[in-house]
């Protein structure tokens, strides 16, 4: 009960009386197994549960695409309430619990489970809800982390402007959404030629198709993308996907471990439900009519970024 008291500040008490703790994770009644459009999700979190981790991996990959994309200052987070939209295993958990942030999670698939076996710390509150049905205030939260969740949700608009409800009248709100290509890119344009199929396999098909492809592929994979100046653009015209980080100096380079990687991540790409990527233009013209002091917008992390500051509607 430690951690419902730590957070009572942020918890609406009358909508969270319908949550009970089960795995350290607390659960609206009659929801536990739900997963919604999220269950491929549940899967490849559980499955790859610390492939991500900073702290197993070797590298500081999660810090720093969170703290260069966001703007936040690590220092600024502590004893600070963060609002984490959409955890997943909680790689980005991790970084913000270092730091000493207050953190609320959510996430709607049962990958929530997997953050708590991750991630389990008197600072953290786990729900598994939909980010439509939080039981907490609005207005109540001094950060609010949404990293790699816009894209897959059923209603962007909301999404967006959902998040920035929770947030301080002084708060930061960061964001990224998958950005729009139209220069054949190896990480659009094989993934959606096939989404149209893939997102409506049984996930755990889908997973082993990958699996079987992705260590057979990766080597030629790996040769296209090397010829200078054009292999990302004959990669992206051969339609076949495959997450290949080779050579990248971010990520861990054991054969192995980038394989896992690259299925891990084209499963990501494929299995989801709900995938829209917006053009930068386009999240700007959005952008200027959220109900937000401050904005600005760039590229980066999975595509674009929207950071925004304070709620007008506090």
């Amino acid at each position: 009960m430690m951690n419902k008291i730590k957070f009572e500040k942020v918890i609406n008490s009358e909508l969270f009386s319908n949550y009970i703790n089960s795995k350290g994770v607390w659960i609206r009644k009659g929801f536990k197994n739900y997963q919604g459009y999220a269950d491929n999700f549940g899967l490849q979190w559980n499955k790859f549960q610390l492939t991500q981790f900073d702290s197993y991996n070797g590298t500081s990959n999660s810090e720093q695409r969170l703290f260069q994309c966001s703007g936040w200052n690590s220092n600024s987070l502590k004893n600070k309430f963060v609002l984490e939209i959409g955890s997943g295993a909680g790689r980005f958990t991790e970084i913000l619990l270092k730091y000493g942030a207050k953190v609320v999670s959510i996430d709607m698939s049962n990958a929530v489970f997997a953050n708590s076996k991750n991630n389990s710390c008197e600072n953290l509150l786990l729900i598994k809800e939909s980010l439509y049905n939080l039981p907490l205030n609005y207005n109540s939260f001094d950060f609010v982390l949404c990293y790699g969740v816009v894209q897959h949700t059923p209603n962007l608009v909301k999404t967006y402007l959902t998040c920035i409800e929770f947030s301080k009248s002084n708060g930061l709100c960061a964001f990224d959404h998958y950005k729009k290509y139209y220069i054949p890119n190896p990480y659009y344009h094989p993934k959606y030629f096939w989404r149209p199929i893939t997102k409506n396999i049984d996930p755990k098909i889908l997973l082993k198709i990958i699996e079987t492809y992705i260590p057979l592929y990766f080597d030629f994979d790996t040769f296209i993308k090397s010829i200078p100046k054009i292999g990302n653009v004959l990669a992206g015209c051969i339609p076949i996907p495959c997450w290949n980080y080779s050579g990248k100096e971010s990520v861990i380079q054991e054969k192995t471990n980038l394989i896992e990687w690259s299925i891990m991540d084209t499963f990501d790409a494929l299995g989801a439900k709900y995938d829209e990527p917006w053009s930068l233009r386009k999240l700007k013209k959005f952008a200027t009519n959220l109900p937000v002091k401050k904005f600005n917008v760039g590229v980066g992390g999975n595509g674009i970024l929207l950071n925004t500051y304070g709620n007008l509607n506090c």
